[in-house]
């Protein structure tokens, strides 16, 4: 199945709103990949970085019969993907892998790129002290 996935910083939920697989020219700082469920990859990342139990992440565009959802990534994800080293982000990518396998899969060969370049929007929400989001399409 396709999927397709950006996370991006936005000022706020106005704009992230907008922000789509028809929207992909909007300034925003961004990263896209594919090939997994954002939703399910940010609770995996919470739990193997953080530890205990995901927080909700809270959603702006609910996903409807389209496919297409919009959610803001939790706070705490984002302070522990800012504040995580390179080797930190290593080994949680390859955790994240084998945890993903059980499930739908998440993309191995990229995941440790994944987290590393989602973890430099993270660190750059915090400088501009806004939001990261993530939209994604799987239809």
């Amino acid at each position: 199945m396709l999927r397709v996935v950006e996370f991006f910083v936005a000022p706020d939920d106005g704009a992230a709103a907008v922000v789509g697989p028809r929207r992909r020219g909007h300034g925003f700082p961004e990263f896209g990949c594919a090939d997994f469920f954002p939703d399910e990859a940010v609770d995996d990342w919470e739990v193997l970085l953080v530890g205990g139990v995901a927080s909700d992440f809270r959603v702006v565009v609910p996903m409807k019969c389209d496919g297409f959802m919009v959610f803001e990534v939790q706070e705490r994800l984002c302070s522990a993907l800012a504040a995580a080293s390179r080797a930190r982000l290593v080994e949680v990518a390859a955790q994240w892998v084998e945890r993903a396998e059980v499930k739908d899969g998440a993309p191995a060969e990229v995941a440790v790129e994944i987290l590393t370049e989602v973890a430099g929007l993270a660190r750059t929400a915090g400088d501009l002290g806004q939001p990261l989001y993530c939209w994604y399409f799987a239809p």
